[in-house]
This record gives structure tokens, sequence and C-alpha cells, in this order.
């Protein structure tokens, strides 16, 4: 059984079928979402890449100097694998569009293992974060969350809201 611990992983070496928290920050903390365009894009890298290597997205995130995820990869490198390419395309597409060189995210991609018993509270967690920010009043308001989907039991572009939801 995978509990939650306060020290992360590599997302190159996951743990198939468990879900597992991985929260990014943007590099020295300095935003990395500058428009709605960026959040969107982003989005879109996500699925796609998620997609590709058999990573299911279960709760989301994006503020605008950092993101949380809540993923189960399929394979035992998909979660790394995935999560990485969406941000170096990400990286890629910020860095030539503000003339910028080096790296939009902060440290190494980490993730965190758990279990059920952690799953909703981390999901939670991962959708209050606008609240925290003071971005909303309602979670469900923001738009770049999987709040909304989970709040109305509908799939969104990036999440799968029943395996959440189905404590599966």
């Amino acid at each position: 059984m995978l509990l939650h611990s306060s020290h992360g992983k590599n997302c190159t070496s996951d743990s198939p079928g468990y879900p597992d928290h991985i929260p990014q920050r943007g590099n020295r903390r300095q935003q990395s979402f500058f428009c709605d365009e960026d959040y969107r894009a982003y989005i879109e890298l996500m699925a796609q890449w998620s997609k590709k290597y058999h990573v299911a997205i279960w709760s989301w995130c994006l503020i605008p100097n950092h993101v949380h995820l809540v993923a189960v990869s399929h394979t035992e490198e998909g979660l790394g694998r995935a999560i990485g390419e969406a941000h170096r395309r990400y990286t890629r597409r910020i860095n030539f569009r503000e003339n910028w060189r080096g790296h939009l995210w902060q440290e190494r991609l980490a993730s965190f293992p758990m279990d059920k018993q952690y799953l909703l509270a981390i999901a939670r967690y991962v959708e209050m974060n606008p609240v925290a920010a003071k971005l909303v009043q309602d979670p469900g308001d923001y738009r770049w969350s999987s709040a909304h989907a989970h709040l109305v039991g509908q799939d969104d572009d990036l999440v799968q809201v029943l395996p959440l939801l189905d404590g599966s």
C-alpha cells in the first residue's frame, strides 16, 4: 500500500495504477501562465501527451505560477514521459514567444504516490488552490481546474471524473 509522503520521487519510475500528486512550480516561483491562450495550450499539450503515454488525469489545477496534477499512469514510465514532454513543449512555446532561454519550471519533476486514504484529500487540495490563492471564492468558478468537471460529474478536456468520484 502506498502512502502519501512529503518525499517525492522522480517521475521516471512511477507505480502503474496508483495515483500520484504532481506539483510543479514556475522557475524561481515566477509566473508560467500569462494569458488564457497559455492555459489552453498547456491543457491541450497535457491531454495530447497523457493520451499518448496512457496517463489518466483525475484532478488538475493551473495557477499563474504553478501546476497541480493528480494522475495515474498505466505504464511504468508513462507519467514522466507524458508530463515531461508536455512541459518541454509548453516551455518551448513560451520561450519562443517571449524570446527567452532556459527553464520555465523549477527543479525536476517530482511525484508523490498515494493510496485511497489520501486521494480525495489531495484532489480537494488541488481544486481548492485557486481559493487559497484568492483568485476565486468558489473553486467551481475557476476555469483552469477540474473542480467544475467534478461538481457536474462530466469529463473536461483533460480530466476523467469517474475514477475519482468512484474511488477507484
